[in-house]
């Protein structure tokens, strides 16, 4: 399901109910919070140095068939049930507005153009046409809900050490991507030549995301993506990509290396520079071999080999 218009909704709220207001929002069928004025980023752990004093705005986004469903009552009623544990503190419900993907979208067009990734491997927005010569592998990409068009810096080197393996003349035919996001990496190995790739995202809106990307590309019938738990999930890789939280790396050390094939390369990013010695030393005990950290823009990637 592709969603074009949202219902945007702002709330008011003390800064320590923030986690209390967002999970009751999802519960009327909100399908994303953004709080202001917050430092937030995709791969970095909020922190809880915010003043308890402070009042907090946090806008909701709706699918547009809430629209007509009392949305802000129904909000207004969550709210008066959390009063109680916040005597005299400010909540308030602002007034709904229909938004567009296609209004955010266009502010994204002066900042993300066409890319080559190694010799062969382009990736380009549909808003820019793109005449592919001989053997190259061409991705059409736009950015969107789900994180990941391959510029930021966490996507950038996973993509760079995926297709360098390609490069070399390895041609992994194997690959987990954990976390896909927008499917990215997954669709770089399938269109590169790899024939056996999952894909996992504990976000059902991604994965929707990344399913339609990979309809687009014309290669769902070479990537499997699943909301399934990495736990759950069956098989060996010959490559396993984890860009996601230096501390989620961390804890699922064991289910990541328990997929990947013998000889085979783990790729582990979304870790800023500071964590790379907490993750290195997560996995001291992994039969894995350190062969590289590549970093860009404050980000590391550690790549290993199994053992």
């Amino acid at each position: 399901m592709k969603n074009d218009a949202w219902i945007l909704i702002n709330i008011t709220i003390p800064a320590p109910a923030v986690d209390l207001v967002c999970d009751a929002l999802s519960g009327l069928g909100c399908s994303g919070t953004l709080v202001e004025k917050r430092d937030l980023d995709t791969f970095t752990v909020p922190d809880d140095d915010f003043d308890p004093n402070s009042d907090l705005n946090i806008q909701a986004y709706f699918p547009e068939d809430l629209a007509q469903s009392n949305l802000k009552r129904q909000i207004e009623q969550v709210l008066d049930e959390l009063r109680p544990f916040f005597t005299g503190r400010h909540f308030q419900v602002g007034a709904q507005k229909q938004v567009h993907l296609e209004d955010w979208a266009e502010g994204w067009k002066q900042h993300f153009s066409t890319m080559r990734i190694g010799r062969n491997l382009i990736i380009h927005p549909s808003w820019e046409a793109y005449d592919p010569a001989e053997n190259e592998k061409v991705l059409e990409l736009d950015p969107g809900m789900a994180f990941g068009t391959g510029s930021h810096g966490t996507t950038l080197l996973c993509l760079e050490g995926i297709v360098d393996l390609f490069d070399r003349g390895e041609s992994p035919q194997s690959l987990l991507d954990v976390g896909t996001g927008s499917g990215i990496l997954a669709m770089a190995a399938a269109a590169l030549g790899a024939d056996k790739i999952l894909a996992c995202d504990i976000d059902p809106l991604a994965c929707e995301i990344a399913t339609e990307n990979c309809r687009k590309n014309q290669l769902e019938a070479r990537i499997q993506i699943t909301s399934e738990p990495l736990d759950q999930l069956p098989g060996h890789y010959n490559v396993v990509v984890a860009n996601i939280l230096a501390e989620e790396n961390i804890r699922l050390a064991d289910q990541l290396v328990d997929h990947l094939a013998p000889g085979g390369y783990l790729f582990l990013s979304g870790i800023l520079q500071e964590k790379e010695k907490l993750v290195c030393d997560g996995f001291a005990d992994q039969p894995l071999e350190l062969l590289d950290v590549t970093r860009q823009d404050g980000w590391a990637c550690l790549t290993w080999r199994r053992i």
